[in-house]
């Protein structure tokens, strides 16, 4: 498309880049596939677990990149996964299936999600920094004072 016949209405009808069909499915895949690698390395290892050291840049590149994709608070989903991790499969687990049922998690994971970050106890005591020691004991003990939690 020559740059002088982009209008206002081919504009907002076919967006930047005019794509065939398929461009716009890969490019929806394209996104979609990162958002969850974004979930995977950075919430769930770097975040929650400690499991994983990421560099400045790439931690701030996936924070970015969820809370412009999801809406994502990095501190409230650790709380809730770390007390998923610590309540995991009763009364108390955030998004149990086993006590949910199955349906109620996969229709309303983010009800369950935002009802849980409202509970503002569990945002300070498990959504807490990162120990600057790492060495094992702190670890140990933070996964007493969870479960004890």
């Amino acid at each position: 498309m020559d740059p002088a016949t982009i209008t206002a209405t081919s504009f907002w009808t076919n967006g930047l880049i005019e794509l065939p069909w398929w461009g716009y499915v890969l490019t929806a895949l394209g996104l979609t596939h990162v958002t969850i690698a974004a979930v995977t390395i950075y919430l769930h290892r770097h975040s929650a677990h400690r499991a994983l050291e990421l560099h400045p840049l790439v931690a701030h590149f996936f924070r970015f990149w969820l809370w412009l994709t999801t809406g994502m608070i990095t501190q409230q989903w650790t709380a809730i996964h770390r007390k998923h991790h610590a309540k995991c499969e009763t009364d108390d687990d955030p998004h149990s299936p086993q006590t949910l049922g199955i349906k109620k998690v996969f229709t309303e994971g983010a009800e369950l999600y935002k009802k849980e970050a409202k509970i503002r106890k569990q945002l300070i005591n498990l959504g807490m920094e990162r120990p600057t020691t790492g060495s094992r004991g702190d670890s140990m003990r933070n996964m007493r004072r969870l479960a004890s939690w």
